[in-house]
């Protein structure tokens, strides 16, 4: 590498132009949570989803649900309705809200001979028309859970946005000016649904991402203080991650790349793999001025000894990340790249910047102080951990079987059970809305079903198709709380009970088509019902939906449900007459999270393989290469065996902690082997060689695995529980880390070494 330092000027200079362009490239960042980007476009169920939408469109992607609560015991106060009623009025108004659909348009309809009366639910003009609402309501439960909430406290509206803005500026504008206006009204709420949920999610990763720019600042300036005491041992560091940083953020705004709650993690990520390498360098080059060398001399041991770890540190956590790739998500996949990219730019920008910084400053302005790195404990430490290894052997061999034993029987106990809404902390106003509307209402969760026909000459409204539909809802309502469905058999059921007279009897499928037809042409005759009959049955006739709404259940529930279902439909239903298909935004969800689980573990094997065949090349021994991957799948099990104990659900971020960790992790364990394999290069023996790698790699490792821990502990301040499991668990992976490194390596190579 003494290249580096003869054309230092040359590199240096080309570096600061190619940074002033990566800080270009930084103002073209947005932050992006577009709904279809977290799905694959070659999936089969994403398919099937965008032929659907063509059909009917799932309006619970654009409805926000809104819940007022009135001052009184229940909602039947006409000073509140009258607030309602004007509070509903004003939002219509906004722009990006199409419409506004509330308790208080609700009409209930009944036939009177040869014509139909409607009256509103809730009439609030004088006392005695609010009575006879109230009395009304008590009677008539077709509101409750849907417009009004369970414990008729609160009246409920659904407000439908402009889908045009779904994943616009101009959504979270409207959101906001949606939350001025009920803050103003004075009366208590609740907010969700998904344009809304978006709109706080955004506000959540601009609000992280600078806090976590700002906490790393803070945490590697306090490290590196600690460790150096001294400004250049402050200032350097920092212009190497801060330069770091340009480039991936830069890379990304010039790649049209933006910030999502996945790439996030890049911010903390960059920062503390920048100071590992940073650290390394830096240890290594004071040690050797120390011992009495030229800064000249010191540097060109430094650059031989430590370039080729770092290296090959920076490709095997580049290729932890790269794995990423085989992700069908693409903001995993999008992560996993820029990551990868990111750990082979700081590695360049390090090995430019450090060198050339180093030369110029005489030693004596690294502070001689008291400091973390200077500090005399290190040796005896150092010769403690080397003797415990060679005495202890036995004992930390039989320690870490138990333990190993423990954790791979706790990892079957891992839960796989996950929800729409993992990520979100207990206490996060946005589950806390869910919850309310779980608990008063049916949910939020969308559940879609496509029916397709299997004989063309036999459309979707033929009676026995309906009736067949109506069984089909029926058994799924026996199975979980739904929120009434919105079907072809519900529509014609309810135009069958009013067309005669609003008895319950008639609150069924007719059995001859005649009667279906001229209910259909009831429903054509009035506008809303028209409207409605279109949102089920696709023009052609062909194709129709059912719609419903119901409580997160979790995915172990709705692969309960399924599995009855298809059970019921073999067992039950005239399966000559139609088939259907589960879509929508929620089952595309569930359906993803469960393969990110299976392809994220896919990737860690890849990475597996990759650094085990990089180790191979590097030591041309088989032996070696089993003994440098065993320290690494140890880290794993452990950190898995946490899971299992507390019982933490095996959700796409804590399966993103096995990547990230190992790809990381690995790097000690390249730092010890290089510098073992320098050791027995100079004709030193086992013992003497594991005694010098302790000692000339041991204070650089415990330093860079502190940094990285505590870089990750920095996620513990996210609202998202997604982002913080990353963080601690990372973190615990690491320590696991070293201590498999530094403890069971030097057995492993005293034992079983080449």
């Amino acid at each position: 590498m003494r290249w580096l330092i003869l054309h230092r000027n040359t590199l240096l200079l080309i570096l600061g132009l190619l940074t002033a362009v990566m800080a270009a490239g930084v103002f073209l960042l947005r932050i992006n949570f577009s709904f279809e980007s977290f799905y694959p476009k070659e999936d089969p169920e994403f398919k099937y989803y965008q032929e659907f939408s063509k059909n009917f469109t799932e309006e619970q992607n654009y409805i926000i649900y809104l819940a007022v609560k009135s001052p009184s015991t229940d909602i039947f106060d006409a000073s509140f309705l009258q607030r309602s009623d004007q509070l509903f009025q004003e939002i219509k108004k906004l722009e990006g809200i199409d419409s506004v659909l509330s308790a208080l348009q609700m009409v209930q309809v009944r036939r009177r001979g040869v014509s139909f009366k409607q009256t509103p639910y809730l009439e609030f003009e004088s006392e005695a028309l609010l009575d006879r609402s109230r009395k009304r309501n008590q009677k008539d439960s077709t509101l409750i859970g849907t417009f009004i909430t369970r414990d008729r406290q609160n009246i409920c509206a659904y407000l439908f946005t402009d889908p045009a803005i779904f994943d616009k500026p101009a959504r979270d504008d409207m959101n906001q000016a949606l939350e001025t206006i009920l803050d103003e009204s004075g009366l208590k709420y609740q907010l969700s649904g998904i344009p809304h949920i978006r709109t706080k999610y955004v506000e959540t990763i601009a609000q992280e991402l600078g806090l976590f720019i700002g906490l790393s600042l803070v945490l590697i300036t306090t490290v590196l203080f600690l460790t150096y005491r001294s400004r250049w041992g402050i200032l350097l560091p920092q212009i190497a991650v801060v330069a770091s940083l340009i480039w991936i953020l830069g890379f990304m705004g010039l790649t049209g790349q933006g910030i999502d709650l996945i790439s996030n993690l890049l911010i903390p990520i960059m920062f503390v793999v920048g100071t590992s390498d940073v650290i390394h360098l830096m240890t290594k080059y004071l040690s050797e001025v120390r011992s009495g060398k030229s800064v000249g001399d010191a540097m060109n041991i430094t650059l031989r000894e430590i370039g080729l770890s770092l290296f090959l540190t920076s490709v095997t956590t580049a290729v932890g990340f790269a794995s990423l790739i085989i992700s069908r998500i693409p903001p995993i996949r999008n992560f996993g790249l820029y990551a990868a990219a990111g750990v082979l730019f700081t590695f360049i920008i390090t090995i430019i910047i450090l060198p050339n910084a180093l030369l110029r400053i005489p030693p004596e302005h690294f502070s001689r102080a008291r400091s973390v790195e200077s500090g005399k404990f290190w040796k005896p430490f150092m010769d403690g951990i080397f003797r415990l290894t060679q005495k202890r052997s036995g004992l930390i061999v039989a320690c870490f079987t138990v333990v190993l034993g423990a954790c791979i029987w706790l990892v079957l106990k891992i839960p796989m059970d996950t929800h729409l809404i993992e990520d979100v902390g207990k206490n996060d106003p946005i589950r806390k809305s869910m919850e309310f509307f779980e608990d008063q209402s049916f949910g939020l969760r969308p559940f879609e079903i496509g029916i397709h026909m299997k004989q063309d000459s036999i459309p979707i409204t033929d009676y026995r198709v309906l009736q067949e539909i109506d069984k089909f809802q029926n058994f799924l309502n026996e199975q979980e709380k739904f929120s009434p469905f919105l079907s072809p058999a519900s529509l014609v059921k309810q135009a069958n009970y009013i067309y005669k007279g609003s008895r319950a009897r008639y609150l069924k499928i007719p059995d001859k088509q005649e009667s279906v037809d001229e209910l259909l042409g009831f429903i054509e005759l009035d506008e809303n019902s028209r409207t409605l009959l279109q949102k089920v049955v696709s023009e052609d006739g062909t194709v129709g939906r059912m719609s419903a709404t119901c409580a997160d259940l979790g995915t172990d529930r709705f692969s309960e449900i399924y599995e009855n279902v298809d059970q019921f439909y073999r067992t039950e239903c005239d399966t000559s007459l139609f088939y259907y298909r589960y879509t929508g935004h929620a089952y595309l969800t569930e359906h993803n999270l469960q393969y990110v689980r299976s392809s994220l573990l896919g990737g860690l094997s890849i990475a597996f393989v990759v650094v085990g065949f990089i180790m191979g090349l590097l030591f041309r021994s088989w032996r070696m290469l089993l003994i440098s991957m065993f320290p690494n799948v140890i880290p794993l099990l452990l950190t898995g065996g946490v899971m299992g104990l507390f019982g933490i659900t095996l959700t796409a971020s804590t399966a993103l902690v096995f990547v990230i960790a190992f790809g990381i992790a690995v790097d000690d364990t390249i730092h010890f082997l290089t510098r073992y394999k320098l050791e027995r290069q100079k004709g030193l023996t086992k013992s003497q060689a594991i005694r010098n790698t302790i000692y000339g790699t041991g204070k650089a490792m415990i330093l860079t695995s502190l940094i990285l821990m505590g870089g990750f502990v920095l996620l513990l301040a996210s609202d998202f529980g997604g982002t913080l499991n990353t963080g601690l668990f990372t973190a615990l992976t690491i320590v696991f880390a070293l201590f498999a490194d530094l403890l069971l390596l030097p057995i492993l190579l005293k034992y079983f070494g080449k």
